[in-house]
């Protein structure tokens, strides 16, 4: 059984805790911070955005890139 509650820390109360208590009896329960809980997400998101750019490197080294010069660049911006 998995739950999830979006508290913040001045609204855990003894009201709550004993709530928690009574609903779980004995059974184990991990507490998690929103950054930890979190983190896998950032992970994830990241580890795709490594894998652009891997793919990018990849292209680039096969000749897939496109070359400008630095005045090319600013006539394009100035267009």
């Amino acid at each position: 059984m998995y739950v999830t509650y979006h508290l913040r820390a001045d609204e855990i109360t003894a009201d709550v805790i004993q709530n928690i208590k009574n609903t779980y009896h004995d059974r184990e329960l991990v507490v998690l911070s929103k950054d930890t809980y979190d983190e896998p997400e950032r992970v994830r998101k990241n580890a795709e955005y490594l894998a652009q750019l891997e793919e990018s490197k990849q292209e680039l080294e096969a000749g897939k890139g496109i070359v400008k010069t630095m005045a090319e660049l600013e006539a394009m911006e100035h267009a």
